[in-house]
């Protein structure tokens, strides 16, 4: 399902049950899987696959050539704040740079970003920013060295 004021590019394909909330935004010939959610206003380059399963939260940037393996989560909420009348919530959502890849189960936590070429491990929960054609995993995910 798509929301209004979503935009799909060209040549793009989107699996069943799927779902594109309002704002969000695709590139031309990319992959969705089947059983995503795509919150509200995030943004999605060219050439990206996100592998089936995933939760993409709000205004998410995916660059061009991202890889996201299955049932990757991201969170956008820096203080678990719901409906509290005396605290604001702080929405930080994380951003995935060029050619960035995300292995399969991996958590990506609020502000962070994955530099360019990056690679994360399958099953990593990425708390602090990776740096370009890092390679980094682990629980909390460290930097191992350079990415393939």
């Amino acid at each position: 399902m798509v929301y209004a004021e979503s935009g799909i590019g060209s040549g793009t394909v989107i699996g069943h049950h799927t779902l594109l909330r309002t704002g969000v935004f695709v590139g031309n010939d990319t992959q969705l899987g089947h059983h995503l959610c795509i919150e509200r206003a995030s943004r999605i380059g060219s050439q990206v696959r996100c592998s089936p399963g995933s939760h993409i939260t709000s205004s998410t940037r995916l660059a061009d050539r991202v890889f996201l393996g299955a049932g990757v989560r991201t969170i956008d909420d820096k203080t678990l704040t719901w409906r509290d009348p005396h605290r604001q919530p702080i929405l930080l959502a994380p951003r995935f740079d060029t050619g960035a890849k995300v292995g399969t189960g991996s958590v990506i936590l609020a502000g962070v970003t994955i530099g360019a070429d990056a690679l994360v491990g399958a099953g990593s929960l990425v708390t602090r920013d990776i740096p370009p054609r890092a390679l980094a995993y682990g629980h909390p995910a460290e930097v191992h060295g350079e990415a393939p």
